[in-house]
């Protein structure tokens, strides 16, 4: 009788790990049906692009271009269709892939308004939501409480709901649209918003009634209507970007080394901002 040889069990181990992972990593046989048709009912609402010309009903849905899945039940949990330059209202079959927890249309021709059903009400796992670069206009459906939230350089109008005030955000992109009115709702000392761009809209807010929530460290609010002074808390972070230009902002300049780095064209064209890096307050 012939023993197996321990390298040649290590071997095979190996060879059974390597296989294992390369299913996982396709999902396999465990491409979740129900999902699979969701996603064909999404090309078939982009048009039916080239581009996805490898989602097909004879291949496995968690290996498809722009998809990811879990390994174990097989449900798919991000969608990314990026930068395809696709003119289409945002499909509604996205709303039948409960498990997603990542959304990405970013940078394509999306028009129409933004659908009720990309939030955490209708899809529970979803934290993560692209949008950016698109045609989408109207106002932001209050279920876009997202924790990860871009909807930078769109045609959004309105004010923010009411919902973002109470909602849980780690970083909000919000430039270039047309947004107006009050997001104060977003600052508070104890919330986890890190990163917070609101350029280029029309809010209209007194900045120094805030309070700077602890983790930030990006705030750029510039080209709005925000009034107040700077809060003194903000001359004691450890800026990454900060720009409050051409608002409508007085008093000094919190004087803090991180405030200073990034010049006075972060501060310009204010109401009757003053002291370094702008002129002194006389």
């Amino acid at each position: 009788m012939e023993l197996t040889r321990p390298h040649d069990s290590v071997a095979m181990l190996l060879a059974v790990l390597v296989v294992s992972a390369a299913v996982a990593r396709s999902g396999g046989a465990l491409c979740d049906k129900s999902d699979k048709a969701a996603l064909l009912a999404v090309k078939s609402a982009l048009g039916n692009p080239p581009a996805l010309s490898g989602w097909n009903s004879t291949v496995a849905c968690c290996s498809w271009e722009g998809i990811s899945c879990n390994a174990t039940t097989g449900r798919v949990t991000e969608l990314t269709v990026f930068a395809l330059n696709l003119s289409a209202p945002v499909p509604a079959a996205i709303a039948n892939l409960t498990a997603l927890q990542s959304v990405n249309l970013a940078y394509n021709q999306l028009y129409g308004s933004i659908p009720a059903f990309l939030g955490p009400r209708a899809l529970p796992d979803l934290t993560f939501l692209r949008l950016d670069g698109n045609r989408l206009t109207g106002a932001i459906p209050p279920t876009a409480t997202v924790f990860d939230l871009s909807l930078v350089g769109n045609l959004l109008t309105g004010p923010l709901p009411a919902t973002f005030g109470g909602a849980s955000f780690g970083d909000v992109d919000l430039a270039d649209n047309q947004l107006t009115g009050d997001a104060s709702m977003l600052f508070g000392a104890k919330k986890q918003l890190n990163a917070l761009h609101l350029s280029r809209n029309r809010f209209r807010f007194d900045l120094g009634g805030v309070e700077l929530p602890e983790a930030m460290d990006i705030l750029e609010i510039d080209h709005n209507l925000v009034y107040g002074s700077i809060p003194a808390a903000a001359a004691a972070r450890k800026w990454l970007a900060f720009d409050v230009s051409y608002n409508q902002l007085c008093g000094p300049i919190p004087q803090g080394r991180y405030t200073h780095r990034f010049g006075a064209k972060h501060f310009a064209g204010n109401k009757c901002l003053c002291d370094r890096p702008l002129p002194p307050c006389t």
